[in-house]
C-alpha cells in the first residue's frame, strides 16, 4: 500500500493550528471560509503532488514523500494567506497574550 494518500490528511491540523491559534481570521463569511479552506487544501495537494513528481530523482522516500511534505507543510500559512487573501478575507497574527 503507498504512503501517500496516508498524508495528505496532514493539511487539517496544520491549517488548524495556525488558523485557530497563531492568526485572526476578518472579513469572510463562514461560507466563504470554508470555500478557501478547501481552495488551499487543493492547492497543498497540487504542491505536494508536484514537488514530489520534481525532487522523485533524490530517492523514491526521501525525494518523493519526506520532503515534499515538510516543505508543504512549511508553505501551508502561506497558502492560507494567499488564497484567502483571493477571496477577500484576511488573515492577521494574533498576538501573543500573558499567560
Amino acid at each position: 500500500m503507498p504512503i501517500e494518500p496516508l498524508l495528505l490528511p496532514l493539511f487539517w491540523p496544520i491549517a488548524a493550528l495556525y488558523l485557530g491559534g497563531m492568526a485572526s481570521v476578518k472579513g469572510g463569511s463562514p461560507g466563504r471560509e470554508l470555500i478557501g479552506l478547501l481552495v488551499s487544501f487543493v492547492v497543498w495537494v497540487v504542491l505536494w503532488w508536484g514537488l514530489g513528481k520534481l525532487l522523485s530523482g533524490i530517492g523514491p522516500v526521501f525525494g518523493q514523500v519526506i520532503l515534499p511534505t515538510a516543505i508543504a507543510m512549511v508553505a501551508t500559512p502561506f497558502i492560507l494567506t494567499i488564497v484567502f487573501r483571493l477571496l477577500g478575507i484576511r488573515i492577521q497574527r494574533e498576538r501573543a497574550g500573558v499567560h
